[in-house]
């Protein structure tokens, strides 16, 4: 089973590349996950009327999948689990 987290979970380190995310269980790499059910973090449009006139429905209700990023964050490392502790700086250095 992968990992998956939030991006407030997932910790940012700053290398020679820029500020990358590393998994705080395991310091492996993370790579970002799209929300299937949302679109940067809506899910769909509701405007509160039973029948909708808007002419342009832009979706503005919060993806309950994801709450509202827009995806999240997987750790690569397939022997990463859910009974894990955390990941100190003192721990990845």
């Amino acid at each position: 089973m992968t990992r998956t987290m939030a991006r407030k979970e997932a910790k940012f380190y700053d290398t020679h590349y820029g500020k990358e995310a590393m998994c705080p269980y395991c310091g492996s790499d993370v790579i970002w996950e799209d929300c299937w059910n949302c679109e940067e973090g809506y899910s769909h449009h509701d405007c509160g009327e039973d029948a909708c006139c808007c002419l342009n429905p832009e979706p503005n209700v919060i993806c309950d999948i994801c709450n509202g990023e827009g995806g999240w964050y997987v750790c690569i490392n397939s022997k990463c689990n859910s009974s894990a502790e955390k990941m100190t700086k003192e721990k990845l250095e």
